[in-house]
């Protein structure tokens, strides 16, 4: 049996995650598209440590309104998306928003490791901070 040549394969390591806390974010991309649900649609956004330009980047998810869903669960994600479009300072009006707008945002924000208990995969998620109280 021939040997296939993958150079550099001995090198390979797995990615180094964020560690909990704080940290300094970037907005690389934007884009919106059907999610993994035929028929349904989201963004999906591409995210980079400042702090820790090594680190695995973050993917981050907003669910399109989806007229099936229960009414609590789409005002919860209707807020988890205000909070992500406050903390980035994303413009956004009654309509929605534009995917155009997000490359370059930067924000301080708290993240987590994961772990999917399936597979044990580890990955890295927002801590959205609550929106600012308004008299």
């Amino acid at each position: 049996m021939p040997k296939v040549g993958y150079k550099g394969i001995a090198d390979a390591k797995e990615p180094t995650l964020l560690s909990d806390g704080p940290h300094d974010l970037r907005i690389v991309k934007a884009t919106w598209g059907e999610s993994k649900t035929i028929g349904r649609f989201r963004t999906e956004v591409v995210i980079e440590s400042l702090d820790s330009p090594d680190s695995v980047g973050i993917f981050h998810y907003i669910s399109d309104p989806n007229p099936e869903g229960t009414e609590k669960g789409e005002i919860y994600k209707m807020l988890l998306t205000k909070r992500f479009c406050h903390v980035f300072d994303i413009p956004f009006d009654e309509e929605g928003f534009d995917t155009d707008d997000f490359p370059g945002k930067v924000a301080n924000i708290v993240t987590k490791t994961d772990t999917e208990q399936e597979t044990g995969r580890k990955s890295t998620s927002l801590v959205l901070p609550e929106l600012p109280m308004v008299d």
